[in-house]
Parts: C-alpha cells; structure tokens; sequence
C-alpha cells in the first residue's frame, strides 16, 4: 500500500530543519524500494517548510509507525504529521507496485 506522510515545520524552524537534515534523509533513504519519492514543500521564498513522502508500508500502523520515528518529528522540526493512505490513479508508473 503507498501512504503520503506529510509533515509542516514548527515556525520558524529552518535551521532545525538544516540541523536534522542529513539524519531526515538517511531515515527514509533506508527504505530503499519503498520509499517511492519525497520533497520538501516550499515557501513564496523557495525556503523549505515541510515534506512530503510517498512510502509503501503493509497498513496504516506500520506507515504512522514508521513516519513518527523519522528524526523531523522526534526532534520537534514539524508541527504537524499526517499520514494518509494514497491511491497512484493518473500518471501512475507502469511498474509500481503498491
């Protein structure tokens, strides 16, 4: 199953953001095959204010298990985490496996 975690920075939370970083990255690269794709979101300014992840995981206990681990969330960088089950309908890969 593909669930989007998406999680919103505290205010003001750029240089934790910075801080985290490498640790944030290293978590969801570990995923390898199902980590599907991530990005930051960005402000008027380009600066980064959140991130949304496409991850596959078994069920919804699994992929909010996984998603409130990731370093942004344990160290307070986001505000906010959401975890929703997705459904790739348009443009969806031909070799995706969900």
């Amino acid at each position: 199953m593909l669930f989007i975690v998406s999680g919103r920075d505290k205010p003001g939370g750029l240089a934790d953001r910075l801080q985290f970083r490498p640790q944030h990255r290293a978590y969801y690269a570990a995923l390898e095959d199902d980590l599907v794709l991530a990005g930051p979101y960005l402000d008027a300014a380009g600066e980064p204010v959140g991130s949304m992840i496409v991850m596959r995981a078994s069920d919804q206990q699994a992929a909010e298990r996984y998603a409130r681990a990731d370093p942004y969330w344990t160290e307070g960088v986001f505000a906010s985490l959401d975890v929703s089950r997705w459904d790739w309908f348009m443009k969806r890969p031909e070799d995706l496996t969900s």
